[in-house]
């Protein structure tokens, strides 16, 4: 098997399955040994920052000198994206490889009338991949939710909660105590459990149902946050005490909270044996840390794949501060099931022009409709269905002193991203 038949194979069950709690993943796993028991994990979940947080956790495990797996999703580009090895995309040859291993469990599953979804079967190869390659911890990210996200079959040594906002309402419940405790269904017994920052409500739900499981709740504090164009530093109050100055290379007032999360996982891992993560590491790996598509500028694009609200308001944070309305030029994508009305309602005072334009996506909204949305909020908006012509517009409209802005769903972030590095003055990588 190629690594381009294994990756159809993977999408090849998107029609077909069926989501029954957590029946699949343990009917699954259990066929194949539950390899993920024996594997060390920290477990995160959250409405926004929890990628950011899981990329601060595997770099500064990687800097400690750990062997690390970090499972992500959606992918920016290519699939491997979502399953790491030491902070690289797995490799083709050994997807494959792990395809050709699970399928026959698959098929004996369907045939018992279990259908395993898409996204059950990519965190089986996740658990797959980092048992074969005895990874040292793996950073395990929640897709949905939580109490029943497929990724909920595991112990970790320790669980986060990043920040909790409004978003997949239609899965996870209308307000948000209620998606908080969706949320605090990743709580384990004898698992600490770390809060990023919460709103008041959140934070008294979420800290209920851990006294409920008499875990312990570590919340390490941000203060004194100076954010620059690109970086931020700030200091953190952690349970061992202040860390001062603290560079994040990621963008965003909001990086500092999301840092603090890490920084409370990280500190229950060195209780429990990670002996090698020290102050020195830390500020290393946090000085160094990379995640794409979220507020990362390539060339003459700033990429940021805020597709919530309160992602958008993080986004909207950053562009008070650095972007001028006059030379900022959006491009932007949202899918249907979104709050296109209140993202836009945001967006739409900060930007001189906006580009509506339409990811590969059957959820994506027309790019007409979304100019329209726009136009309702007052801004000067046009309608290019096509993301490179949308691409291409921008710059025109940019010009050399402007700012282009791309901003919305991911799976536009990816097809972008994927322009601009295929440009020859560009050498990111994924």
């Amino acid at each position: 098997m190629t690594e381009a038949e294994a990756i159809a194979k993977i999408h090849s069950v998107y029609p077909s399955g069926k989501k029954e709690g957590l029946t699949n993943m343990r009917a699954v796993m259990t066929r194949l040994g539950n390899p993920q028991d024996d594997l060390a994990m920290v477990h995160v979940a959250g409405t926004n920052g929890k990628g950011s947080t899981c990329a601060m956790l595997e770099r500064a495990l990687r800097e400690a000198g750990y062997k690390t797996g970090l499972y992500t999703s959606p992918y920016i580009e290519r699939y491997n994206e979502r399953i790491r090895i030491n902070g690289n995309p797995i490799e083709g040859e050994k997807l494959a490889r792990l395809v050709e291993r699970v399928w026959p469990v698959i098929e004996t599953c369907r045939e018992a009338g279990l259908c395993i979804t898409e996204f059950e079967l990519g965190t089986v190869l996740a658990f797959m991949a980092f048992a074969e390659e005895k990874v040292d911890a793996a950073i395990i990210e929640v897709g949905l939710g939580g109490r029943l996200d497929p990724t909920n079959i595991i112990n970790p040594l320790v669980s986060v909660i990043t920040n909790v906002g409004m978003d997949h309402m239609h899965f996870l419940g209308d307000t948000i105590e209620k998606i908080a405790m969706e949320k605090a269904g990743i709580m384990k017994p004898d698992t600490p459990v770390v809060l990023g920052w919460q709103e008041e409500n959140v934070r008294a739900v979420l800290e209920q149902a851990a006294k409920a499981l008499d875990i312990p709740v570590i919340e390490p504090q941000a203060q004194r946050v100076r954010a620059a164009a690109r970086s931020v530093v700030f200091d953190a109050q952690t349970d061992v005490g202040m860390i001062e100055d603290l560079k994040v290379s990621l963008i965003g007032y909001h990086q500092a909270q999301n840092a603090c999360a890490a920084l409370g996982a990280l500190s229950v891992l060195k209780e429990r044996g990670y002996d090698r993560i020290t102050e020195e590491v830390i500020r290393r790996a946090f000085a160094d840390v990379h995640w794409p598509g979220r507020l990362e500028y390539f060339g003459d694009v700033i990429l940021d794949g805020a597709h919530n609200e309160p992602g958008v308001r993080a986004l909207c944070a950053y562009m008070d501060a650095w972007l001028k309305k006059e030379k900022t030029v959006l491009i932007t994508g949202m899918m249907a099931d979104k709050d296109t009305d209140t993202m836009t309602r945001m967006l739409a005072p900060r930007v001189s022009c906006v580009i509506a334009t339409q990811p590969a996506i059957p959820r994506a909204i027309a790019a007409q409709e979304l100019a329209a949305v726009f136009e309702k909020q007052g801004a000067s908006a046009l309608a290019i269905a096509a993301p490179k012509a949308a691409l291409e517009r921008a710059r025109e409209i940019a010009g050399e002193d402007g700012t282009v802005l791309c901003a919305g769903s991911l799976y536009l972030i990816g097809e972008i991203r994927t322009l601009l590095r295929q440009e020859k003055e560009f050498e990111h990588v994924i």
